[in-house]
């Protein structure tokens, strides 16, 4: 990415981040924020490659010098990206993070760390990232990227620089990625509404496993639509076989809050055409046929609660027993 190809459709971050560099007025923190990690990933690199260049034109990195060939190739030292382990961004790793941040660079007086999926800190974490914010070291450069940034510590949100990009056009990236695994769009658009990066995504369309997910999710609308008091006996058969650790219920579960969320669309205007599930119209229709509103925003409530619980490491088991107690009392 150069931020020529950024600024035709994210103007407002690309003139934001090109004047911080040329002004040389780089902050300590941002937070990227929106709808899709990899592009925010890839502006995060961009922004790390302008600063590392050696040749830059104005902001634009000149992609051929050694800096730049090493952060395409993923080889330079004073570039870092912490990731979740597991569910969640624990302690430890942002303890390795600041203990990196006590130390001048390894090569120069410019460090860059980029955090994914920043919303996934631990609280335990979260407070231990704030010693960085307050005391950040000349030359340090922390980028927390997120989908869903309400989600950090107001603490963190307001000690760093928030740049919110806006929505990436899902349906041509769903498009492009059908047509290259010969797959449905309506799967393809699920993939990369699930999964944060592009690979993930592609890596599950490749496998049966996300064609049964698919499928079940489908089955356990049919149950709460038609015999809801078999929820449980549906969870013990069929569900948490086939989702059978913490990352797997959550691909389960943020496909079934996902197809609430656009059953309330569909309940709040008739005229809405649901962009997942596509195939699936006559099943919506029955489903919201007797669901309020508020029931249904209690539903999407209930399982986003079932999800945070699942980061917090209850075990699966239970995590979905409580949310079906919760959707059945709902």
């Amino acid at each position: 990415m150069r931020f020529q190809e950024l600024s035709e459709s994210q103007t407002v971050v690309s003139r934001i981040i090109q004047n911080s560099i040329v002004s040389n007025k780089v902050g300590h923190a941002y937070i990227f924020s929106g709808d899709y990690e990899p592009y925010l990933l890839d502006t995060a690199t961009l922004f790390a490659k302008a600063l590392f260049c050696e040749s830059p034109d104005g902001a634009e990195p000149c992609g051929v010098c050694r800096n730049c060939r090493r952060m395409d190739s993923k080889n330079i030292v004073d570039y870092i990206e912490v990731e979740p382990d597991g569910a969640s961004i624990k302690k430890e790793q942002i303890q390795q993070l600041l203990s990196d941040l006590s130390l001048r660079g390894a090569e120069g007086d410019r460090q860059v760390y980029v955090i994914h999926q920043a919303h996934k800190m631990t609280t335990q974490a979260a407070n231990s990232l704030l010693k960085f914010f307050e005391e950040p070291g000349v030359g340090k450069l922390a980028i927390l990227v997120t989908t869903q940034p309400q989600l950090l510590l107001p603490t963190i949100r307001s000690r760093a620089q928030q740049l919110a990009f806006r929505p990436i056009d899902r349906a041509q990236l769903a498009q492009t990625m059908s047509e290259e695994l010969s797959c449905t769009y309506d799967l393809a658009y699920l993939a990369l509404t699930v999964y944060p990066k592009w690979d993930d995504a592609k890596e599950a369309l490749e496998q049966e496993w996300f064609v049964q997910a698919y499928g079940l999710v489908v089955q356990l609308i049919e149950v709460l639509t038609k015999r809801p008091q078999e929820l449980l006996l549906f969870a013990q058969e069929k569900w948490l076989g086939h989702f059978k650790g913490r990352n797997e219920l959550r691909v389960g579960l943020e496909l079934f809050e996902h197809w609430l969320e656009e059953a309330l669309h569909l309940k709040v205007r008739d005229t809405y055409a649901p962009k997942l599930f596509k195939n699936e119209a006559a099943l919506y229709n029955a489903f919201i046929q007797n669901r309020s509103v508020t029931k249904l925003t209690h539903a999407i409530e209930s399982v986003h609660a079932a999800i945070r619980r699942l980061e917090a490491n209850v075990n699966p088991q239970l995590t979905f027993e409580r949310l079906s107690f919760d959707l059945q009392k709902g």
